[in-house]
């Protein structure tokens, strides 16, 4: 909307100069690095609007300026540009999944400046539990007390993200008896604190480090690790469902007589799939070979120097895995499947052990339209929370 016709349906200056930030916020935010001259040609906005509203922002220092690279004929003094600063605000982000929580300090560039890794127990009661997230949050609270945007917190589904509650964590007992995000709201009054289901966070995240570049109209972002999920972004949008709880892919069956799932359906993929069930797979089979659990960093290691049984057992996840995907992709028709979180680790092998499974089960001009992508082996979860908090507080 032209800031003209803004000022003719009545917004008031005030509302005005938001916009032409957020704008402008948004421009920076995106492309990471740009110039005046370029966000004025992108904005529609007046030149020296574009001046004044940027050097209010380099005042407050979320903004500040940076030498563009010249192109390689390019003669005469380098340009100016823009990027979003890295200091002084910070951003808290809290991390919940069933046998740990993490929590990270982050620069607004995005960089994790410090981050902390809890292990809980599935006995462990939800309320023990928010107490540890809250001595952990307080302890990062003291590096950035004046300079803190907001909290973000990703969890595990299904999650309403609605009314911002936990239906239910597999392998947790009261979760959804507990109201995690009103209660830290309530312990921290003056700090907004924002939720979001954890594929649907890495499924932002995969889109915005992909950028302008990105040609996807349909990307499925696959959560693979002690849960099953995923993350669905149309024409560049998250899509949340009417509730907030799409994309929950790891409790769709595939096998009707399979073992009764807690979410009362049969048979359903994260019984099978999720790095717990791996584990469970290969513990008696392990303990002839080692006198303690094997962990999943044991089973990574096993995996890459083709340890038989390893090599086996991920090979049976990697077919289950293409079975749900083959569902998704002939309701969903995406153009991109990137495989995430701890499965990641496996490497380019896995994901085409999944894509030869998907080849034979889909049609050939559906498949043909599918890149399949490994995620980057970052922590996407914690990005996408970022970038939660940051689209919410500043742009």
């Amino acid at each position: 909307m032209a800031v003209n016709e803004m000022r003719s349906r009545g917004f008031t200056v005030k509302s005005v100069q938001e916009y032409n930030r957020r704008v402008i916020l948004r421009l920076i935010y995106e492309r990471r690095l740009c110039s005046r001259s370029e966000i004025v040609q992108s904005s529609g906005l007046d030149a020296s609007t574009v001046t004044r509203v940027v050097q209010q922002l380099v005042d407050e220092g979320v903004v500040e300026e940076s030498i563009l690279q010249k192109e390689e004929n390019q003669r005469g003094r380098r340009s100016i540009g823009l990027r979003i600063a890295a200091d002084p605000h910070r951003v808290l982000v809290v991390r919940l999944q069933r046998l740990n929580f993490r929590v990270a300090l982050m620069d607004l560039r995005g960089s994790v400046l410090k981050s902390n890794e809890i292990q809980v127990k599935p006995v462990n009661t939800a309320e023990s539990i928010f107490e540890q997230i809250v001595e952990s949050l307080n302890t990062f609270l003291e590096l950035c007390k004046e300079n803190l945007l907001g909290i973000g917190v990703t969890l595990p589904g299904p999650f309403l993200e609605d009314s911002e509650r936990i239906v239910l964590i597999t392998e947790s007992t009261d979760w959804h008896q507990f109201d995690l995000i009103q209660q830290l709201r309530s312990h921290y009054e003056k700090i907004p604190v924002y939720s979001k289901h954890d594929a649907k966070a890495a499924a932002l995240a995969v889109w915005i480090s992909q950028g302008l570049d990105s040609n996807s109209k349909v990307t499925l972002y696959l959560s693979a690790g002690q849960g099953i999920g995923a993350g669905i972004v149309l024409n560049g949008e998250v899509f949340r469902g009417s509730l907030g709880t799409a994309g929950e892919i790891g409790h769709t069956s595939i096998d009707l007589n399979g073992p009764l799932c807690k979410c009362g359906n049969r048979g359903c993929l994260e019984i099978y799939s999720s790095s717990l069930a791996l584990l469970r797979n290969l513990v008696e089979h392990w303990y002839k070979i080692s006198s303690k659990p094997i962990s999943f960093e044991e089973v990574v290691v096993a995996y890459r120097e083709q340890h038989p049984l390893v090599v086996k057992e991920v090979a049976l996840v990697a077919k289950y895995l293409a079975k749900g995907l083959v569902n998704s992709i002939n309701l969903i028709n995406p153009d991109l499947i990137v495989i995430g979180d701890e499965y990641a680790r496996f490497g380019e092998h896995f994901v085409e052990s999944i894509k030869s499974y998907v080849q034979n089960n889909v049609l050939p001009s559906v498949f043909k339209n599918i890149k399949f992508q490994l995620a980057p082996q970052k922590d996407l979860v914690i990005s996408g929370s970022f970038h939660h908090v940051i689209q919410s507080e500043l742009l």
